[in-house]
């Protein structure tokens, strides 16, 4: 215990005076003649213990009113948990969580509703000239101002629930940054959080040392219970015609409750292209997945939906990818006769097909700067490679595309500055005798739905003698097939934002059985489907602020750029900024709500994007004030703690925390009851002789 006026409790001395006036209190005394004087004795000998009695009770009523009345002068107060320190300047931010789950009902209304009232019920608990900084999840530039009372009200009555997810710790540096453009530096700065502190945000192991004293008010829920899409992928990134996808789907049930069958489709292009059934027990995960065919070129707008009240922002993922209309691969061949064999082969497998454009062109003839206009490109046996290409080359995959390479048979170790340059192993000796491709990565993701099935004894293509590399294979390098004394045939290098595609043999007639096996179609034709570009297929609201077009797509922006919500056909104006990449357009102001947006160049639609609300805010598990408590102490968080009385009128906390717990009322009472007691026993305890 505590007092606020100390200096008060020198006039306990006062305690003196009722003791002096019992010491030195005479009465007098009336005579009386009785003729039988010992009865007169045990009469006057009973009534002196009763009188003794009821004064010693009377001076200790006086005395303990004297002292309580002392003390409640003084003040006496506990020290709470949440005592601030008092300043004259103060400078108080109050947090109001407008995320999503403050859309859950509480005993008192809807939580974000609550919210708001108990940011007012602060603000004008504290004196007028206060100065009030107000922070929600939109992080809105105005709010980095300090506003005072009135300003703030109007403020508060302008939140609106927002798809963004901020983190405690993000709240407490954004209000300590504002120390520094303090127009009263010194103020003391007491911060306020009220939300519903779900788990994933209230990350209170990451405060650091500001100096802001913290307060955590807990705004509780009733039952909630929340059943969302957490999650999806596809299982290949890359996308063509023809292609079947799989796109596997995480959905999470929060509640105690199970479901059965319950639906689960995808919508694309406006149309159901596949569903099915899901069954998820309590408190539980599934991940489940959806096939389709991709019968249409061109950009695909793909939405994920399940059903589930009340949380609805949760029940879908939109997704979007593009699906090149066909692709087109480039051919570079030199004058030697095993080059050209070469290059006959694979304008052999592409010449007839709808899909893959083949180009082959000699070496000599070659424009190096048109290599970005194709998806791949074959280096067919060339024994020579100049400075330029080599460059340009390495600079092609870098940025995304794919090299398939034969090396040539005259001079094998020419193309080792290009392997050098694609972080490849490069090319060292070479093996004269006949070896037979022996081995097939299956399980590799290249290899996938091309063999229905692993035969037994396979008869597999063999070479007239074939290339060693060196070194061993980099941790993300694929060896794809290999021969029977364990040497690669075939190696996956990737670099940067793309891949290598390296033969450790040459191509011609010497080797003419790989050419007409049955292997030679899918290898080479997945070197150039798995040359597309992987794409973003969805991006996250209040994470992702930027998207990026590909080079891959063949892409040129004009000067009239624009973004399009198609939910809702409004339209704006993005920040351009050309990379080596490709072209990334920037969101400022960031964009807000989930679903489709559609990038027109002109008159034309030239991509898309998908945008999802971040599934933070679908993880309806939260912490309690007895949680939090121990976290602070764990953390030993000192100017950090919960006010677990929240919901009651914030003036009765906020005295608390300004003064402590007050107990002078309770003096005052105990005084007032001293007194009674004094003139109760003063009225109603008279001494009066036995008859």
């Amino acid at each position: 215990m505590k007092f606020l006026y100390p200096t008060f409790l020198f006039a306990l001395l006062a305690v003196a005076i009722p003791v002096i006036i019992h010491l030195f209190s005479f009465r007098q005394y009336r005579t009386v003649y009785f003729s039988n004087v010992s009865f007169l004795r045990e009469i006057k000998k009973e009534s002196k213990n009763k009188s003794k009695l009821k004064q010693l009770l009377i001076l200790a009523a006086r005395i303990l009113t004297i002292i309580f009345l002392v003390l409640a002068f003084a003040q006496p107060y506990f020290p709470s948990k949440n005592q601030a320190l008092k300043s004259s300047k103060q400078v108080v931010g109050i947090y109001i969580d407008n995320s999503f789950s403050m859309n859950a009902l509480s005993e008192k209304g809807q939580l974000l509703e609550a919210a708001r009232n108990k940011a007012l019920e602060i603000c004008m608990a504290y004196p007028p000239g206060t100065r009030f900084q107000l922070l929600t999840n939109d992080m809105l530039p105005k709010h980095q101002h300090l506003f005072n009372r009135e300003q703030f009200v109007r403020e508060v009555a302008e939140i609106r629930p927002s798809p963004v997810v901020v983190p405690f710790s993000l709240i407490s540096q954004r209000f300590a940054a504002g120390s520094h453009s303090d127009p009263e530096p010194g103020a003391s700065r007491f911060l306020y959080y009220i939300s519903d502190c779900q788990r994933p945000v209230t990350d209170l192991e990451s405060f650091g040392n500001e100096a802001v004293t913290r307060y955590i008010l807990p705004v509780k829920p009733s039952g909630v219970a929340n059943l969302y899409i957490d999650s999806c992928w596809f299982e290949v990134p890359a996308h063509h015609l023809k292609q079947e996808e799989e796109i596997f789907v995480r959905i999470r049930n929060s509640s105690e409750q199970s479901y059965q069958d319950l639906p689960l489709k995808i919508i694309l292009n406006d149309s159901i292209k596949s569903i099915t059934n899901f069954t998820i027990g309590p408190l539980n995960e599934i991940t489940t997945s959806l096939k389709y065919t991709n019968n249409t070129s061109g950009l695909q707008l793909g939405q994920i939906e399940i059903a589930d009240y009340p949380f609805t922002h949760d029940n879908n993922w939109f997704v979007s990818y593009f699906v090149e209309p066909h692709l087109k691969t480039l051919v570079i061949f030199d004058n030697t006769n095993s080059s050209k064999e070469g290059a006959d082969y694979i304008s052999a497998l592409f010449g007839n097909d709808s899909y893959v454009i083949p180009d082959v062109v000699n070496s000599q003839n070659l424009q190096i700067s048109r290599i970005y206009d194709y998806n791949a490109v074959f280096l067919v046996n060339l024994n020579d490679f100049s400075t330029g290409l080599v460059s340009e080359l390495s600079n092609y995959v870098a940025k995304g595309g794919s090299v398939a390479i034969f090396p040539g048979d005259k001079n094998p170790l020419a193309i080792n500055n290009l392997l050098s340059g694609l972080t490849a192993p490069t090319i060292v000796s070479t093996d004269t005798t006949r070896q037979k491709i022996s081995g097939i990565d299956f399980d590799n993701a290249f290899f996938s739905d091309v063999f229905r099935k692993k035969e037994e004894n396979p008869v597999y293509p063999e070479t007239n003698g074939h290339f060693l590399f060196s070194g061993n294979l980099r941790p993300d390098a694929s060896r794809l097939l290999w021969f029977q004394n364990n040497d690669p045939a075939l190696l996956k290098v990737p670099h940067e934002n793309g891949k290598t595609w390296i033969f450790s043999f040459t191509l011609n007639k010497k080797n003419e059985s790989f050419a007409r096996d049955v292997i030679f179609v899918p290898v080479l034709y997945n070197i150039v489907l798995n040359s597309v570009p992987q794409q973003q297929n969805s991006l996250i609201v209040g994470k992702n602020n930027f998207y990026q077009i590909e080079n891959g797509r063949h892409i040129h922006l004009e000067s009239k750029t624009e973004i399009e919500n198609k939910k809702t056909g409004e339209r704006f104006v993005p920040a351009k900024n050309i990379t080596g990449r490709g072209v990334i357009l920037e969101f400022d102001p960031p964009i807000e709500t989930d679903g489709h947006y559609l990038v027109w160049n002109e008159d034309s639609v030239i991509s898309a994007f998908a945008f999802n609300y971040d599934r933070k805010e679908s993880d309806l598990r939260y912490y309690g004030a007895d949680e939090i408590n121990a976290k602070i102490e764990a953390l030993r968080l000192k100017n950090t703690s919960v006010i677990e009385n929240a919901e009651n009128n914030f003036a009765e906390v906020f005295d608390e925390i300004q003064n402590g717990q007050q107990l002078w009322k309770w003096f005052i009472l105990l005084a007032i009851l001293m007194i009674l007691a004094e003139i109760l026993l003063i009225r109603f305890w008279k001494i009066k002789p036995k008859t």
